[in-house]
Formats: C-alpha cells, structure tokens, sequence
C-alpha cells in the first residue's frame, strides 16, 4: 500500500490563546470605526459644501437684485434733481 503525504491544513484561527483573539477583536473594532467614521464625516463635509454653495449662489442672486434696485432708486432721485429748468417752471 502506497502512503500518501498528509495535505499540510491551514491552521485554524480559534485555536488561538484569548488575548490574541481579544486583540484582533480590538483591532478590528477600531479599523471599522475608522472607517465607518471617515465615510461619515467625508459625506457630511461633501453635503456641508453642497449647501454652502447652493445658499451662497442665492445669496447672490439676492444681493445684486438689491443693488439693482438701490442703482434704479439713486438714477430716479439724480434724475428728479437734474431735472431741466422747463419742467420746473
């Protein structure tokens, strides 16, 4: 009869003395929460610029829509002022 070589088997993980398991459960822990905490924190500054940028084009918008308006009522006050002398008699 013929013998075969035993397959070499990978060595199972929980035959692991408690605290390198305990370690890896820590270390896990805290690759996970800093990820999940960079996701997080990226898609909240990303909706954070979002915002900010649709308030300042509106802001904007706002802004010279008064000042067209302060423009209109300052031309309409000088023109009032430098009316023509005919108009006044």
């Amino acid at each position: 009869m013929i013998t075969r070589p035993r397959p070499i088997l990978r060595r199972n993980v929980f035959h692991r003395p408690w605290y390198m398991q305990a370690v890896d459960v820590a270390h896990r822990l805290t690759v996970l929460s800093l990820v999940a905490g960079t996701v997080y924190y990226t898609a909240f500054t990303l909706r954070m610029l979002y915002l900010n940028r649709k308030y300042r084009m509106q802001y904007s918008i706002e802004q010279r829509e008064e000042m067209a308006r302060k423009r209109a009522d300052a031309e309409a006050s000088v023109a009032a002022v430098t009316a023509p002398k005919e108009s006044i008699n």
